[in-house]
Parts: structure tokens; C-alpha cells; sequence
């Protein structure tokens, strides 16, 4: 039966207080940031609407992420069970009883001040409770008006007295507020965790690893408990969180051999039984933490935080699960390299899924590893090697700062004062070779950070030696180090590229002397005898070649996100789809095999000419403005790309002026590449940081821990 009621702010909170209303297993974990909460708290002042709650009374009793059941059990009433609206009650609850909300590894208690002056609501901190004005709501809603008024010092003879004390008093009668709550009896587990998929799956709220979990949770009830223990556990010894995307993933192609959450919860596939989905978990959690030894042990990444992304991880994980007591010394090599191709090819940063379902796919084959990394030559070209361009405007979340920290590892690098090799327990902090107080002296600090802050410009050292160097200019502290502890870290020796005019020659040779470095590791995870620089034509042709993958990558993402599964249909011109669909109908006449396998659009579009990529980007131009702008410089260096794209796919040998022009429409649609991968690596950090990320006391720009 479904019903629904209006109940104050007030009730709720005291419910959830007193144990009679839980979070059940389903329900994702906190994530509101602490703006959020101060705007909720604004909404609900200005009466603004904010929304329902979908509550759930049963006998049917799953495991709850809060108060346990036999404390609920003690009410005389069953205990409710909140499905929907987990954000907004725990948030008030947090404030209003003074909690604090748990997030990751830190108890970090929220409250939100407001300024009976101003009316403004922001949150708590330092500065905050030194202005006048500002009351702390979690004070007013535990202690009460008085003490709130007694600490702002209101007597009847004060200026505005009338109306301060108006304010409080509306402010405190947002306890008074009333959510319309849906209510849910008597139905069983099963059917209320698909009422919840339903209602979330209309809208943005909930993604698809939330889905996933909470179809799971209906299945194996305490999943939510075993997954946490695993992460806490992995961020305690490795400072390394790995969400619940990644170990659904990870089970879902153990489970079904695809990386895809929709196999969880959508009904048009094969129903996973109870029984498989625990046995799945085991194994995922064996593989991820095999993986994860192996990146330490093997690859010298013990610090894990500094990956870009934990997809590596996944991949690794189903490899050790399916070879893991008969991996071979060759196999081990091999994967190694893979790890490093993977990591610096940014191998799932644009259709993830594609990328592990390919992936999980070579694990098949008799040779999987090479056939691993022949996924990612496909998209990059065969046999490139990293150049010194490829590290320009790499700052400190690039994959090169992992290769750079590899580099020193395998050079037994040794701190520069206390002779303390890297790696290990010790704290390591990136220091700026050229400290940012050199560099203000002739750049902007904020608008030059890519220049200020990039991968040649860090190394790796003990927070102690950081203190020690402070913000003296180099010219003045290298010479003290010895050279090969300079050398170890790729530091030119060339004194006279340590002055502060010469700083762009320092980092160009740094960036030449970390890519050398970067094809070396890798040419020793071969067979090969020597290093031999392909021609240029051949560099240029391998990165033709890993455009048009990054190109279909990111068409597919903006086109899918704007359309869904439509989107084939809706924004691909009506010529370039009847060629995809004539072109994958002979590919499956002469396959059949393969037509479950091309399932997206990113599949699809592999049947793509290169020129396609441009037609469909530019009749849904909107999608692309903020990569590219406003499409006038796209025409123009993608067309010359084309032209010597389609040289190179005819072996015809293009004209010196072909291939200058579409060496510049490279470099001028890289960079615009550049600066999405880039935002988006920002856009994680500063997730992370949400996460209750430390810092050293002294300035976190120039000081950054790892």
C-alpha cells in the first residue's frame, strides 16, 4: 500500500535521533558537499520547495547503514526505512543535533552560520565566527533562542532589535517545515528496491553504480557492509579509495563479461542469481588486491594515489583472477609494461567501458597481454614513443608524474639531504625544482600555473628536505646536492640552465631528458635489441592514427550524454548512419559472431570514416563549443588532417606544405584536447579533496604531499 503524509523537519530529525528511521543498505553513502547543506538550509528559509521523501514501513527487515535493527525493534510502530531524500535528512540531522557527518576518513563536523543582518547563510569557519552577526544554526537548534541572543548581545534599545529577533525566530521555525512524505507498507524488499530504481533512474540523481548496489543489496543483503570494510581497509594501508564503481565493475565482468552496470539492474538481461553475486565479490576482492601488489611490487607505484585512474586496476584485477597461479615471467613483464602503457596512454579515459570489455575480451586469447597492449597501439599507432611535446602543460595529476616517479624509482633514487631512498613509508611531497616564489618574479602565478606547475618542473622529496629548500632559487641549493642524486630525478646538470631566465630551457631539456627515460623503461619490457626514432612521416601518420580514437571517444561521450541511446538516431547525419549501419551489416554478415558485441555508439562509430567524426561534430556543434570554440579553427586544421590522413591510407607520399599544415591542425586540436582530460583530472582532485584531503602546514601550492 502507498500513502502519504506531511511531517515537520522536526519529527524526522528526532526519528532518525531515537533509531526509528534508517538508511537501508540500498541507499548510497553521504555525498552532499558542504555548500550544498548551506543551501538547503537558504531553500528552506525562503520557503523555497525542496522536494519529497519516500519512506518504507515494513516487517520485512534488511540490513540498515545506521541504527541497528534490534534497536528499531524496541518502538512499539515498525521502523521506517528512508529510500528516498538521504541527503537532505542527514544533512539536517548533522546541523540540527550538532553530528558530525562521516566522510571517508574523517569526522568532519558541518554547521552553517547565518547573518541576522544580512540574511546570508555560508558555511562555518574561522572568519566566519570573528565578523559580527553570524550565529552557528546548529547552536540555535541545540541550545535555543536565548543563547543565541544572550551571545549577539540584543537589548530592546538595539538598532533593528524588532527585527533581528524576527529573523531568528523564522530561521529557528524551519523545524517547522513540512515534507510531503510517500509512504510504503507491507511490501517486500524486492519490490521497494525497484520502486527506488524507478523513481531514480528518471533523473540525475543516482548513477549507475548506485542502481547496480541497490538492485545487489536486494539480493545479498550486508553487500554495502562488505564493501566498505574493503575500501576503508585499502584507504588505511595505501591511502587508495576505491568507489563502489570499481568493484562493481570489476564483479560484473566476472560475472557476466561486461563492464557495463546495466547487467545488475535492467531487466532485458540474464537474471543474476544470490548465490553467484557473494562468489563474485570474493574473487573481485582477491584480483583487485593481487592487482594492487603488483603495481607496488612490480611496477613501483606504492603510491597509488598518485594514478589517474583506478580503471587499471579493474583490468588487472580479472587478469590475476583468470592467471593467477600461472602467470609466467613473461607474461609478468609484459603486463607491466602494459600497466605503463595504460597509465600514460590514458587507456580508459574516454569510453571506459569500451575500453575493459575490449580488454576483458584479449584475456581470451592466446596471447592476452600483447594482445592488451595491441588494443592500445590500435588508438595511439605502433611503436610510438613518448616525445618531449607529449609532456608539455603536464602538471602534478598527469599520468607522466607516475612514470617520473617510476623513473626515480628504478633509479634508486635517494632524497637529496637524508640519503633515504623513495618509496616505502616515508612522506614524499612534490617540490617545485624552481620554487613558486622564484617564478612570480616573472610569471603569473594563477593564469601561468600550467607553465609553473608542470610535470618538469616537480620532483620527488621528504617533507623535510622541502622545508629546507624553501623558496630559494635553484642556482643557489643544486649546487649543494650531489650529481647523481640530481641525476636520478632527471635533473639537467647544466649549471647555467639553473638561473631564473633560463627556466624554459631547464624544463624543455628535463621534459626530453623524462621522455628518453619514459622509452627506455619501456623498450626494456621488450625483446626489442635497440631504440631506433621512427621518421618523422611516421610519427606524424601514429598520431593521425590516435586522433581519430580520441575523436570517436569524445563524440561518443558528448552524443550519448545528450541523447541516451538515441543518439544515433537524433545527431548523426542521416548519410553518415546509412553508411555505419551498411558498413556493420557486412561486418556481421561476415561475423556473425560479433553482433552482440557491437551494443553502443562508441561501437558503432568504429565504422566511421575519419571524416565522419567532423560531419557529426558539426551538425551538433553546441556539444562541442567548449571544446574546440567556435568551429571556424576546427574546419580549417581538420581538414588539413583529412587531407593527409587520406595520403597516408592510399600510400601516397604527401607534400612537405600537406604535412606542415596538418602537423599545426595536431597540435592546435591537442591542445583543445588537452585542456578537457585536463579539467576533467581537476574536476577529480578537487573531488577528492572533498574527502577530507590533509595538507602541510606551510602553503599547499608549494608544498603538495603523495
Amino acid at each position: 500500500m502507498i500513502t502519504s503524509q506531511d511531517r515537520e523537519i522536526q519529527a524526522l530529525v528526532n526519528d532518525i535521533r531515537d533509531g526509528k528511521l534508517l538508511l537501508p543498505e540500498m541507499q548510497r553513502a553521504y555525498v552532499w558537499k558542504s555548500p550544498q547543506v548551506r543551501n538547503l538550509f537558504d531553500s528552506l528559509y525562503r520557503g523555497y520547495p525542496s522536494g519529497q521523501l519516500l519512506i518504507w514501513e515494513t516487517d520485512d527487515l534488511p540490513t540498515s547503514r545506521t541504527v541497528s535493527i534490534e534497536q528499531a525493534q524496541k518502538h512499539e510502530r515498525r521502523p521506517l526505512l528512508l529510500l528516498d531524500g538521504q541527503q537532505r535528512l542527514t544533512s539536517l540531522a548533522a546541523v540540527m543535533l550538532g553530528n558530525p557527518l562521516r566522510v571517508r576518513d574523517s569526522q568532519r563536523a558541518i554547521d552553517i552560520v547565518f547573518n541576522v543582518n544580512t540574511e546570508r547563510f555560508e558555511v562555518a569557519g574561522p572568519r566566519r565566527s570573528a565578523d559580527v552577526g553570524w550565529i552557528s544554526l546548529t547552536k540555535l537548534f541545540t541550545q535555543g533562542q536565548v543563547e543565541i541572543l544572550r551571545e549577539l548581545k540584543l537589548s530592546f534599545d538595539t538598532p533593528d532589535a524588532g527585527q533581528i529577533l524576527d529573523r531568528v525566530k523564522h530561521l529557528e521555525n524551519i523545524k517547522n517545515y513540512k515534507y510531503r512524505v510517500i509512504l510504503l507498507e507491507r511490501l517486500n524488499y524486492e519490490e521497494v528496491t525497484d520502486i527506488f530504481i524507478r523513481i531514480n533512474s528518471g533523473g540525475t540523481v543516482l548513477n549507475n553504480a548506485d542502481l547496480a548496489l541497490a538492485q545487489i543489496s536486494a539480493r545479498w543483503h550486508g553487500v554495502t557492509e562488505e564493501f566498505t570494510r574493503f575500501q576503508w581497509d585499502l584507504w588505511k594501508r595505501h591511502a587508495l579509495w576505491l568507489d563502489n564503481g570499481i568493484l562493481l565493475r570489476t564483479m560484473s565482468l566476472m560475472l557476466t563479461s561486461q563492464s557495463r552496470l546495466s547487467q545488475f539492474f535492467r531487466s532485458d538481461h540474464r537474471r543474476i542469481s544470490a548465490d553467484e553475486i557473494p562468489a563474485a565479490w570474493s574473487r573481485a576482492h582477491n584480483g583487485l588486491n593481487k592487482a594492487i601488489e603488483f603495481l607496488m611490487a612490480n611496477c613501483k607505484i606504492d603510491r597509488l594515489n598518485l594514478l589517474p585512474s583506478n580503471y587499471v586496476l579493474i583490468t588487472l584485477a580479472v587478469f590475476f583472477d583468470r592467471f593467477g597461479s600461472q602467470v609466467t615471467t613473461t607474461q609478468s613483464r609484459d603486463l607491466q609494461r602494459w600497466v605503463y602503457l595504460a597509465i600514460v596512454w590514458t587507456r580508459y579515459s574516454g569510453s571506459s567501458e569500451t575500453a575493459l570489455d575490449q580488454d576483458y575480451a584479449a584475456l581470451s586469447k592466446p596471447n592476452p597481454v600483447p594482445t592488451m597492449i595491441e588494443n592500445i597501439e590500435d588508438k595511439i599507432g605502433r611503436g610510438r614513443q613518448i616525445s618531449e611535446r607529449e609532456l608539455r602543460d603536464q602538471r602534478k595529476n598527469s599520468p607522466f608524474m607516475v612514470l617520473a616517479y617510476v623513473l626515480a624509482r628504478n633509479a634508486d633514487a635517494e632524497d637529496w639531504f637524508n640519503g633515504v631512498k623513495l618509496g616505502g613509508n616515508q612522506t614524499l611531497e612534490l617540490h617545485h625544482i624552481f620554487p613558486k616564489a622564484v617564478l612570480a618574479k616573472r610569471y603569473n602565478l594563477r593564469s601561468d600555473s600550467l607553465i609553473v606547475d608542470q610535470v618538469a618542473n616537480l620532483v620527488f622529496l621528504s617533507d623535510k628536505a622541502n622545508a629546507t629548500i624553501s623558496s630559494r632559487a635553484p642556482v643557489d641549493y643544486l649546487p649543494r646536492i650531489e650529481e647523481p642524486r640530481l641525476r636520478a630525478q632527471y635533473v639537467p646538470l647544466n649549471r647555467d640552465l639553473w638561473m631564473l631566465d633560463q627556466f624554459d630551457n631547464f624544463v624543455a631539456e628535463r621534459r626530453q631528458q623524462l621522455a628518453e627515460g619514459i622509452n627506455k623503461l619501456l623498450l626494456s619490457l621488450t625483446d626489442k635489441p635497440a631504440l631506433v626514432p621512427p621518421s618523422d612521416v611516421t610519427l606524424l601518420e601514429s598520431r593521425v592514427e590516435a586522433l581519430e580514437h580520441e575523436l570517436r571517444d569524445l563524440v561518443a561521450e558528448r552524443l550519448t550524454e545528450a541523447r541516451g541511446d538515441r543518439a544515433l538516431e537524433h545527431c548523426v547525419p542521416k548519410e553518415v548512419r546509412s553508411s555505419i549501419l551498411g558498413r556493420v551489416k557486412q561486418r556481421v554478415k561476415q561475423n556473425p559472431f560479433e553482433a552482440d558485441v557491437i551494443a553502443d555508439l562508441s561501437d558503432l562509430l568504429q565504422f566511421c570514416q575519419f571524416s565522419d567524426y567532423a560531419k557529426i561534430m558539426q551538425a551538433n556543434w553546441l556539444l562541442f563549443t567548449d571544446v574546440f570554440g567556435e568551429g571556424t579553427s576546427f574546419t580549417q586544421h581538420i581538414t588539413a588532417i583529412t587531407s593527409v590522413r587520406n595520403a597516408f591510407a592510399h600510400n601516397r607520399q604527401p607534400g612537405k606544405s600537406d604535412l606542415l599544415s596538418a602537423e599545426a591542425g595536431l597540435i592546435w586540436v591537442d591542445e583543445c584536447l588537452k585542456r578537457v582530460e585536463q579539467n576533467r583530472r581537476e574536476t577529480d582532485i578537487d573531488n577528492e579533496n572533498e574527502f577530507g584531503e590533509q595538507h602541510d602546514s606551510r602553503t599547499p601550492s608549494e608544498v603538495q604531499p603523495i
